[in-house]
């Protein structure tokens, strides 16, 4: 489903699969999500502790237009990052799982559509992963 579809029209599919109340759907990707969440976090941090990779800083990343598991902005480790990014095609794999849930739960619910050209990106930090949609306006800022 793009990003940019009606959450109103999303909302009417669903409701004609499963029903008229579409509120559990919504929390049950909502707690798939988080729960996914936390999975890519407990296995991007092992795999950084393995390599001496050290958050803080925080290490943002998205998936570039070819599918690929990328670096966002700057980070002192930035050649090891990216060098394990390069090789981590289980993370990777983790991340897009990660990026469908959150899709699908933000179509669940009465949210305005994105903006295209929005794009998922994860954050990994010294409290846990963090989540979130980036507007096209970011992008010439954060590369």
């Amino acid at each position: 489903m793009p990003l940019t579809e009606s959450s109103a029209t999303t909302r009417q599919g669903f409701s004609a699969l499963f029903g008229t109340d579409a509120l559990p759907l919504s929390d049950n990707l909502q707690l798939q999500a988080k729960t996914l969440l936390g999975s890519l976090g407990r296995q991007a941090r092992l795999e950084l502790i393995s390599r001496s990779i050290q958050i803080p800083p925080a290490i943002c990343l998205y998936i570039d237009r070819h599918g690929k598991l990328q670096l966002l902005g700057r980070h002192p480790q930035a050649k090891q990052i990216r060098l394990w990014l390069h090789n981590s095609h289980y993370l990777a794999e983790l991340f897009k799982e990660v990026e469908l849930l959150f899709e699908l739960q933000r179509c669940s619910e009465a949210l305005p559509p994105l903006a295209g050209g929005s794009r998922f990106c994860i954050g990994l930090t010294s409290a846990g992963p963090v989540a979130y949609f980036e507007t096209p306006s970011h992008h010439a800022r954060n590369g």
